[in-house]
């Protein structure tokens, strides 16, 4: 009697422990923090070594919103735009990887490629820079931002990546990633709106924290002042997503989109599981 008493004691503890680690399990919307002490900018803050496996782009059949994403979808913890996309066809623009799939490429957008060809603008376009993460072998994951042709490193492949650009920090070479063409040092062609101001979309990395910064309508900013910013904040690399009325997030109670008053529908999206 006694020993079934110990047992059953026992397996009641157990079921009290697994009870109170469920109702106070963590999911990744407990590991994001958000940063809106200036009006108008809003710092995501996510830790790759907490949450890293959690977060991976995401793309829709059809031009959707990050709100519709968000709200469809109970696993995903946040949304954000992606990568560039052609907005009368949805065709793409960028370059998507997925589970080491690429299931997004601007070659599927011959208009884009055709073009890009006659005004020896395709090289730079391909090349746009791009969110890498990176696993090694044994499962390990590395986050980076680089140019598409970039090599990746010895012992790694690309599991997810999302391309945009252009790369703003440290270095930035809009002419490279064919956002401004020059003649005579004059600028003759801005893709983008790359020189003026507008809403972005800005992934950066810090050792091993990775930051979306959205800047709205409120504080519209051009890609020269994101670098600044950039600086000023010491973050490692920083780099553009698809900005002006592309610009949406959806996290808890938090919903942001352009000046339009509503989200404008796009083909892909950077989404934190839960």
């Amino acid at each position: 009697m006694f020993r079934k008493l110990i047992f059953a004691i026992f397996i009641m503890a157990a079921m009290a422990g697994n009870i109170a680690g469920s109702a106070f399990a963590k999911d990744a919307s407990d590991e994001i923090s958000v940063i809106h002490d200036t009006e108008g900018i809003y710092i995501f803050k996510l830790n790759t070594k907490k949450i890293g496996d959690k977060i991976k782009p995401y793309v829709a059949n059809k031009l959707t919103t990050a709100s519709d994403i968000y709200k469809n979808n109970d696993n995903f913890a946040l949304v954000i735009n992606g990568g560039f996309f052609d907005i009368l066809t949805g065709d793409a623009v960028s370059y998507v990887t997925i589970d080491g799939n690429v299931v997004e490429t601007p070659f599927s957008n011959m208009k884009l490629i055709q073009n890009a060809g006659r005004t020896n603008r395709l090289e730079g376009i391909l090349n746009r820079a791009e969110f890498r993460i990176l696993e090694n072998n044994r499962g390990g994951l590395v986050f980076d931002i680089d140019n598409h042709f970039a090599t990746v490193p010895d012992g790694f492949t690309i599991k997810h990546s999302i391309q945009g650009g252009p790369l703003v920090y440290p270095v930035m070479n809009l002419e490279k990633e064919s956002f401004i063409i020059k003649e005579n040092d004059k600028v003759k062609f801005q893709a983008a709106d790359v020189l003026k101001r507008r809403e972005r979309t800005v992934l950066a990395l810090k050792n091993e924290i990775l930051y979306f910064i959205i800047f709205t309508n409120q504080n519209k900013v051009s890609v020269t002042e994101i670098r600044d910013f950039c600086k000023k904040m010491k973050f490692d690399k920083a780099m553009a997503l698809d900005g002006g009325a592309s610009t949406s997030v959806n996290f808890k109670d938090v919903e942001v989109y352009s000046s339009f008053g509503s989200q404008r529908r796009v083909k892909s999206f950077l989404v934190v599981e839960k």
